[in-house]
């Protein structure tokens, strides 16, 4: 299929990350096309046809069109899902839902063009325990880790930390609460008291890992072949020294020269999972060892750039329209 010069967008409606990247390429000039995908099929309407070579698809919205056949790569951000008419029935709401997801996702694999990232590449990075895996084999050094839902295994575990264990989620560190409240779980630090009888561990998997101490800690953003690295501060201060989600207000940031060889092995992790873009978290031990915690495939850049004035969002854009 013939590609074109537009770049689609796929986020929420809030969004600013997003809202960095179009601002930066209307000011190139270049088009770009903004799509909530929770508008369809409410809000837009789809008309694909297939004339036995190829998809001629169109996608209407808010006074716009697109066609597909235009689109040159595609920024794959924070797609909501789709919303469907809530007078259906709750089977009726799953189906259409489902179908809306097909069809859509299908049409857009279709397209011989960039994606950043794709969305079955983002699937499998986010799967943690694959992430430590690859990473040790691109000559990573890693936590001492261990998954479990056995209480006696992580005592055994806690043992061999010497007390020094920390806990962290597999599977993201947001959950709704019962009043539909997000809800953070943070890293933290696991005591003697927590492996007590009536541990909630056997309830399910448990990602446990020896805590590695830290002279500072890194974000690491990989854009196509660029690498840039950031120094976060974090134990300063007692919110932040496990985990420095808690308080980005006590961080305190610098960019960070990284050595010839970890560069490499980041640009070698992203790659090895098929994707163009990458945000690493890292820690640099005090004797300036650097030790991988895990890959977010679409995680934050936007506070990194604004601490620190690397060009992540000119470097996004410069992937984006292969300049």
């Amino acid at each position: 299929m013939k590609i074109g010069k537009v770049v689609l967008v796929l986020t929420q409606e809030l969004d600013f990350h997003a809202d960095m990247v179009i601002r930066e390429l209307q000011r190139r000039g270049i088009e770009v096309i903004r799509f909530n995908t929770a508008d369809f099929p409410l809000r837009s309407t789809l008309k694909a046809y297939y004339d036995g070579d190829l998809w001629n698809t169109l996608l209407s919205f808010q006074g716009r069109t697109v066609r597909f056949d235009a689109i040159k790569s595609i920024l794959y951000r924070r797609p909501t899902p789709f919303e469907v008419d809530e007078h259906l029935t709750p089977v009726g709401q799953q189906f259409a839902t489902a179908e809306a997801r097909v069809a859509i996702g299908g049409l857009l694999r279709s397209l011989d063009c960039l994606w950043v990232n794709h969305p079955e590449r983002t699937v499998t990075a986010d799967y943690k325990p694959f992430q430590l895996h690859i990473a040790r084999s691109c000559g990573f050094e890693i936590p001492l880790s261990l998954i479990t839902n056995d209480p006696k295994a992580a005592i055994s575990f806690f043992e061999q930390c010497n007390g020094e264990m920390i806990y962290k989620t597999l599977s993201g560190g947001m959950i709704m609460s019962d009043t539909g409240e997000p809800l953070s779980i943070y890293t933290s630090q696991v005591t003697a008291d927590h492996l007590q009888e009536g541990s909630p561990i056997h309830h399910t998997a448990c990602l446990f890992q020896a805590r590695v101490p830290k002279k500072i800690e890194l974000r690491i953003t990989v854009i196509g072949s660029q690498v840039f690295a950031a120094e976060i501060h974090s134990q300063h201060s007692e919110s932040t020294a496990i985990d420095w989600r808690r308080s980005y207000s006590d961080l305190l940031y610098e960019i960070h020269q990284l050595p010839e060889e970890i560069a490499e092995k980041c640009l070698l992790l992203v790659q090895r999972f098929g994707l163009v873009f990458g945000a690493i978290d890292m820690i640099l031990t005090p004797d300036d060892r650097y030790i991988f915690l895990e890959l977010n495939p679409n995680g934050q850049w936007a506070w990194i750039e604004h601490a620190t004035g690397l060009p992540l969002c000119a470097t996004l854009v410069d992937l984006l329209t292969e300049e």
